[in-house]
């Protein structure tokens, strides 16, 4: 009964997000995080297993200043299931930059059995930001290390519920992409910039991809 409550705010706190950022005033400020969000796949390609993690936390920041800019108050959490909170209410966020395929709900450990609990927020590619919680019903795959859900069921699910979808831009992964960048990388030489190093910045090993 409390999670039906729960979900009955954050699913209005969607709605207003929906159509605050659908609003012909948010224009710029959506096309600047699209501009910025594409930038980030293109430079920061998932293909390499490292960036997977570096663009999902990068998506929550850049999402985090998208609602700011539109006036909500919303805070980076990285919790273990959540992802931010949006003006007292708390979200996960995922994605999928494929268009296909599963998307790991919560990661499991050994023969851990756990359920979907979090209200959470879909970014996906040529779809845009879905709004999903346990109470819709939609059907979700217990694998051997994850609880997962298929973004065509996701797909099929907002065809018949368009209300539940933020029509933007999310772009789709472009690959193969000559020069590919990685975070552990680009870290190293920022620090390295940083305490202005003489020596070991121009000794940097080749990267490979």
């Amino acid at each position: 009964m409390l999670k039906q409550v729960y979900f009955k705010k954050t699913r209005k706190k969607f709605q207003e997000i929906k159509k605050r950022i659908e609003s012909p005033h948010s224009k710029e400020k959506l096309k600047e995080f699209e501009r910025a969000l594409e930038k980030l796949l293109y430079e920061y390609d998932t293909a390499n297993w490292e960036n997977r993690f570096v663009v999902g936390g990068a998506l929550e920041i850049l999402f985090c200043a998208l609602l700011n800019s539109l006036g909500f108050k919303t805070e980076w959490l990285r919790e273990p299931r959540y992802d931010i909170n949006i003006d007292g209410l708390s979200f996960s966020l995922k994605s999928n930059f494929t268009s296909s395929g599963d998307i790991r709900l919560i990661n499991i450990l050994g023969e851990e059995k756990v359920r979907w609990e979090e209200p959470t927020l879909f970014f996906i590619s040529e779809l845009g930001i879905c709004y999903l919680d346990p109470e819709m019903n939609l059907k979700t795959k217990h694998t051997s290390d994850a609880l997962t859900i298929n973004v065509k069921e996701i797909k099929e699910f907002i065809e018949k519920n368009k209300r539940w979808n933020i029509n933007i831009s999310i772009p789709r992964k472009k690959t193969p992409v000559k020069i590919i960048k990685t975070a552990s990388y680009d870290v190293v030489k920022s620090l390295l910039e940083e305490i202005d190093s003489k020596f070991l910045k121009d000794h940097l090993p080749k990267f490979q991809y």
